[in-house]
């Protein structure tokens, strides 16, 4: 957890901006994370006994929009905070994933190999925000899934608050 800390900490540090951060309605999440899979082609597998846990893949994607936020938007602290809660969770979980797949390998060569995977994917957005702005659909989509997953709540099932609204 030593390096997702100072990642996370890098973006409270580092939220200064190129650009303000953007003023769009949210789009459904399935659309955010289409986009997010088009700009980043390899980051969704398709199902197989090969193919990494679906949870590497949500680690990316929580990388790619760490980097678009703190390239592209004001993050303000509770955002930080609920994103950074959502960061450990997920990265606790694509450990437990990687140290089952690889029983032999060491905590700091799986460690290594998530903070290796963190790093490429954030490079990859820094190109394409170098190459294209702050203002690319591929980043603004970017910049709207990190809102979303600062605000998702992991521990709770889908529908759940639609369920309490309508109770008999």
């Amino acid at each position: 957890m030593k390096g997702l800390d100072r990642s996370v900490r890098r973006v409270h540090v580092s939220r200064s901006t190129r650009h303000p951060a953007p003023n769009f309605p949210m789009r459904p999440r399935i659309a955010a994370m289409a986009a997010l899979c088009l700009l980043l082609p390899g980051l969704a597998a398709t199902a197989g006994a090969d193919d990494p846990p679906e949870i590497l893949d949500i680690l990316n994607q929580f990388a790619a929009t760490d980097a678009a936020a703190t390239l592209c938007m004001d993050v303000d602290e509770e955002q930080l905070a609920g994103f950074a809660l959502n960061l450990q969770i997920v990265h606790a979980r694509a450990r437990m994933a990687q140290q089952e797949r690889f029983p032999e390998a060491s905590n700091e060569q799986i460690a290594g190999g998530l903070r290796h995977g963190w790093e490429e994917v954030r490079s990859r957005v820094e190109q394409h925000v170098d190459q294209h702005g702050c203002d690319d659909p591929h980043i603004r989509t970017l910049t709207e899934l990190f809102a979303v997953q600062a605000e998702w709540t992991p521990f709770e099932a889908p529908g759940e608050d639609a369920d309490q609204g309508s109770a008999e």
